[in-house]
């Protein structure tokens, strides 16, 4: 009887240490990577690189063309890391060398060093392969948002128009867009509590479209009087206090 109960208490004891060490094995890891440096060289494509790693051991991202799922298995202890079971979508890639690289990186990963927000992955021989950038707000940031509601009106796209209305913030702090006749670029910054300030310098373009219904300048004017977001999965409100002055939706291409 004594063997017994010793027996069932080290069983205890063993599965009560293993589920230790996963719940903290890998809370560092989590969250959205943003590709910085691929074989020691920046590479630009059109799309930023990224990998997420979730907190149930699943992998998804972006390999510069193709999207990536798997799982990762992570020992925090050694430094090892492993992304198993890799499967991407199959399109044809403007660039196939680099997608080519940045899959043949991720599959190649043996070890990690993290360090200051920054993530290498390296190989069995510790030669880094790739260097990625934690980011902040992946939700928000790097997606393309569509103008969809200005000072509470449905916005269309005329027949006139370049492009749609649109603004993207790049994971740098920078910020770019399209206003329905100019381009516009400037930086912003968001903060706790759903708060954005947007640098009132922007850089806008001086073409004039008087064709356009749209009214360019009141659409520029969200950006210098927003002080807040409200996202709601892929919708995106800028406000001023409780005033909503626009409304976008993310396009994914």
């Amino acid at each position: 009887m004594n063997k017994l109960i010793h027996l069932l208490f080290a069983a205890a004891l063993a599965t009560g240490c293993n589920a230790g060490k996963a719940s903290a094995e890998t809370p560092a890891l989590n969250g959205t990577w943003e590709m910085q440096e691929l074989q020691g060289q920046k590479r630009t494509t059109g799309k930023p690189v990224y990998i997420e790693l979730a907190a149930d051991r699943k992998l998804t991202g972006f390999t510069g063309c193709n999207t990536v799922r798997g799982n990762y298995t992570a020992d925090l202890t050694n430094n090892r890391l492993s992304l198993e079971g890799l499967a991407s979508t199959r399109m044809t890639c403007p660039d196939q060398q680099v997608e080519n690289d940045v899959t043949g990186a991720l599959r190649k990963t043996a070890y990690f060093v993290l360090e200051d927000g920054i993530l290498n992955l390296q190989s069995e021989n510790r030669t880094t392969m790739a260097q990625f950038k934690k980011i902040d707000h992946p939700d928000v940031v790097n997606k393309y948002w569509k103008l969809t509601v200005l000072d509470g009106k449905p916005v269309t796209m005329e027949a006139a128009q370049e492009r749609e209305a649109h603004f993207i913030l790049k994971s740098d702090g920078s910020l770019s867009g399209f206003g329905g006749c100019n381009s516009f670029s400037g930086s912003y910054e968001l903060k706790d509590s759903n708060r954005v300030d947007f640098d009132e310098n922007m850089a806008v373009t001086m073409r004039a479209c008087p064709e356009l219904k749209l009214d360019e300048r009141a659409f520029l004017n969200v950006f210098y009087n927003a002080d807040s977001y409200l996202l709601n999965g892929d919708k995106l409100s800028l406000k001023k206090g409780s005033t909503t002055l626009a409304v976008f939706e993310a396009v994914y291409f």
